[in-house]
């Protein structure tokens, strides 16, 4: 890893191998102009740049690249819109022939002498293999497959994922349950603490479903070097955005005085984000760098991660905390999450140098392309924010709603939203395998896999979130036990459970996968606006209706919610089963070429 272009060119064993070369090819021309550029007389037709079909052939050396530049023109940046099928076509076949040139000159340079690419995408369709590379690079524009095939990979994605969500999820449980012996208010701080960071953190992830879209597609084209690009953007695009969240976390007492009255409380609250502005960074790093090995099929690395970090952090949790010589008290348990973001982040850039993910990663990139390209960033950050933020918030706004009730209603309603929460991990990790997948095979420009990972995603997310009903339907009682030995809290969770809540997890799985997705297509802005209305403008008022005027209680809010939840998952479905793949395919193609020409 080096920081300027020049030296990342000496030392990057890509470019010291003879690594892949930018060519240009023209399509071949069409009676219609497929994009126009430029006004008045100099008004044209990138197709018609040239007078015949011909293809610019590969040149031996850098001599003759520019000779052809000179006579010919690459796909310009300023396109416009699409005026026939038949124009569609011929980009899209254009697209084919580009990315398989790709592809067999990353062969060429990865492994001299070897079978070609269609060779070997037939013969893993033949063996059924599951491997998840050709020769070290996909093709995923060959790709055969079918719906058993798509099971068992997704089968295998997601299984790493579950358990790399669920141990995310556990790190804030030992911070709880550490600090919770220190007294009432220790533990009331940090659980404010907490729920704010959530939310705050809630924000990156949001912009990281922007990966979700842009890496897998650049992995499916074969531009790897994109790939690198956008994941350093992203995270730094991500640190910018922190510093206006930092000073909130920083100056957190000036407003929190409004909501808490305890100020043993908000100094408590205030110090515990203080110390986690350090550890933020570490984080986001983490998220964007594991959807980077994630877009590569790489799943398993943030388990390996996670499994390693989740006894050292209850082990710090537990010294810096209680121990009798070095602890520190109530401080030690945020500092412990600090180090922790960190060593998270540290561990996943190990593990990209000494065991694998490298073959995408092309240097630190120049500062100035760091901050270019932030408009189509944003563009599908923002709904992706939209989409999380939408849901996190709606049940913090529950929990609030339940305070109103009672303490018991209180106690049932954080037990039950967080058992909601866990579960929901298995059909948030099959989002996350299907929307990669999916989005592999777009940037390849296979539309059959790419409808049949959609399809197989879909009845995925219903399998997952059935089993997730049944679960808590069938154990509802050993589980209102496990939280709580009061008789009423127990009860109240029961009801909830039978079946009110088990059933809503049945919609919630099924609007999860089709939100990833979505995130698959570059779809983003269709799920955060169908999130947003349906829990504000809908499924919230609802609750407070239900519970309020109804009388409903606690009942009354899941009602509430739970309608906004079968809103979004029958709405996300019918979306993406009325999806014009034509067009997702060339909205793909168009940004995977335009930032690769960008790029160089």
């Amino acid at each position: 890893m080096v920081l300027f272009e020049s030296i990342n060119k000496l030392t990057n064993p890509r470019i010291l191998a003879g690594g892949r070369r930018r060519h240009l090819f023209i399509p071949p021309s069409t009676q219609t102009p497929l994009f126009s550029y430029g006004e008045g007389e100099d008004q044209r037709s990138f197709l018609s740049l040239i007078e015949s079909g011909s293809v610019i052939a590969d040149q031996e050396d850098d001599v003759s690249d520019a000779a052809s530049v000179s006579t010919s023109r690459s796909l310009p940046s300023t396109l416009n819109s699409v005026h026939t099928n038949e124009d569609q076509e011929s980009f899209h076949s254009w697209l084919l022939e580009t990315h398989q040139r790709r592809y067999n000159s990353e062969s060429e340079n990865n492994s001299e002498g070897s079978a070609s690419l269609n060779d070997l995408a037939s013969s893993q369709h033949t063996s059924g293999s599951l491997s998840s590379s050709f020769n070290e690079w996909e093709d995923f524009e060959n790709l055969k497959t079918n719906y058993i095939i798509e099971s068992k990979v997704l089968l295998k994605y997601s299984i790493p994922l579950v358990i790399t969500f669920v141990l995310e999820h556990f790190f804030s449980i030992v911070c709880l349950l550490v600090v919770g012996h220190l007294g009432k208010n220790a533990l009331a701080a940090v659980s404010l603490g907490t729920m704010l960071s959530t939310i705050t953190f809630a924000i990156f992830e949001g912009i990281a479903t922007a990966l979700d879209t842009l890496c897998p597609q650049a992995y499916g084209a074969g531009n790897y070097d994109l790939m690198s690009l956008t994941v350093q953007r992203c995270t730094v695009f991500s640190w910018v955005i922190f510093i206006p969240c930092g000073l909130l976390w920083w100056f957190s007492s000036f407003y929190l005085k409004y909501i808490i009255d305890n100020e043993e409380v908000l100094e408590l609250t205030s110090i515990f984000l203080k110390i986690l502005i350090a550890g933020a960074p570490g984080y986001i790093f983490f998220e964007n760098a594991k959807r980077f090995l994630q877009a590569q099929g790489i799943f398993e690395a943030g388990t390996g991660v996670l499994i390693l970090t989740a006894p050292i952090n209850i082990f710090l949790s537990w010294f810096l905390v209680w121990n009798e010589t070095f602890g520190i008290g109530y401080i030690g348990a945020p500092i412990a999450t600090v180090i922790n973001f960190w060593l998270m982040a540290i561990f996943l850039v190990l593990y990209v140098r000494y065991i694998d993910g490298d073959k995408c990663w092309f240097g630190i990139a120049p500062t100035s392309s760091l901050f270019e390209e932030w408009k189509e960033l944003s563009h599908l950050a923002i709904p992706g924010i939209v989409m999380l933020e939408s849901e996190y918030l709606a049940y913090e706004i529950m929990t609030l709603f339940a305070s109103y009730f009672g303490t018991t209603e209180l106690a049932a309603q954080s037990t039950v939203s967080s058992i909601a929460s866990l579960t929901y991990m298995v059909p948030f990790a099959v989002s996350i395998a299907s929307s990669t997948r999916i989005a592999n095979f777009i940037g390849g420009q296979n539309i059959h896999a790419a409808k049949c990972a959609t399809n197989t995603g879909l009845f995925a997310a219903l399998i997952v979130a059935s089993c997730n009903c049944l679960v808590l339907f069938t154990f509802k009682q050993e589980i209102a036990q496990l939280f709580s030995s009061d008789e009423e809290v127990t009860a109240l969770i029961v009801q909830l459970f039978n079946p009110l809540v088990s059933i809503i997890q049945i919609f919630d799985g099924i609007a999860s996968v089709a939100g990833g997705i979505l995130r698959a297509q570059g779809s983003q802005k269709i799920g955060g606006i169908i999130n947003f209305v349906a829990y504000y403008a809908f499924a919230l008022p609802l609750a407070m209706l239900l519970s309020k005027v109804g009388n409903l209680g606690l009942e009354g809010l899941w009602l509430g919610v739970g309608s906004g939840m079968i809103l979004i998952g029958l709405s996300e479905t019918v979306v993406i089963l009325s999806s014009d793949w034509d067009h997702i395919m060339l909205k793909a193609g168009l940004r995977n070429e335009i930032s690769d020409e960008e790029s160089i």
